[in-house]
């Protein structure tokens, strides 16, 4: 399924430089939020969360099912996340262990896919724009194998510019969160029309970093039904 065949209208909302017109917060975590209250967050209207599961092809974060339990208690939309290391092995191995560790997907409308974090902690760890495309086909293609959803991916303008090419190979499936943190959105990378996620803070009341759904609630249940 492609990305505009679920959420056609999301495509109007971006305007560029300026904050969303939509304002459904969420929030994404790890273990460095060791007791974030997450029913208290939900209370006052944060919808969403995406918790980190794992790094690289063999790490795991300690507090992930901890976190993951709180969230589904207190009613979130929440989806595991993963933290790419392309200078450990190849995308397939680190799906695959993403999947095996909380990054997999369900039809119980309030799973959201998993998302792929590529570069936001890191730099272009010496691998060409052709090679670092590789490895994200890679992965997107292991996850969608197991799943039949595509993972969102997160990621920073800058980054996918010069380490992936600026390719607009993965706008047509996967949904993209995107990291400005500042007053707008900024310039939108790979050919994607818009982002479905806007990372805009590090930080937040909850602790992880602060974040904006595009669209309105009923386009969230659309993103975690599939």
């Amino acid at each position: 399924m492609k990305l505009l065949d679920y959420m056609p209208f999301l495509s109007t909302l971006l305007d560029r430089g300026t904050p969303y017109r939509r304002t459904i917060q969420g929030l994404d975590i790890s273990r460095h939020q060791n007791k974030p209250n997450l029913t208290e967050a939900h209370t006052v209207g944060l919808s969403f969360v995406y918790i980190k599961a794992t790094e690289g092809p063999t790490y795991t974060d300690p507090k992930f099912n901890e976190h993951y339990r709180e969230a589904t208690d207190a009613f979130f939309m929440r989806g595991g996340y993963h933290v790419a290391r392309t200078d450990l092995s190849d995308g397939a191995t680190q799906a695959q262990f993403f999947l095996s560790n909380g990054g997999g997907w369900t039809t119980d409308g309030k799973t959201l896919p998993g998302l792929l974090s590529i570069g936001l902690e890191d730099n272009c760890a010496g691998l060409t724009p052709k090679e670092t495309q590789e490895w994200i086909k890679e992965f997107v293609e292991t996850y969608e194998e197991a799943t039949k959803r595509a993972p969102v991916i997160g990621t920073r303008n800058e980054w996918w510019v010069e380490c992936t090419g600026n390719t607009p190979e993965f706008n047509e499936k996967s949904a993209l969160l995107l990291a400005n943190w500042g007053d707008g959105v900024g310039m939108i990378p790979g050919g994607w029309q818009f982002a479905t996620i806007w990372q805009y803070k590090e930080g937040g009341a909850w602790g992880g970093n602060s974040n904006i759904f595009s669209g309105d609630a009923n386009a969230l249940r659309k993103l975690a039904d599939g």
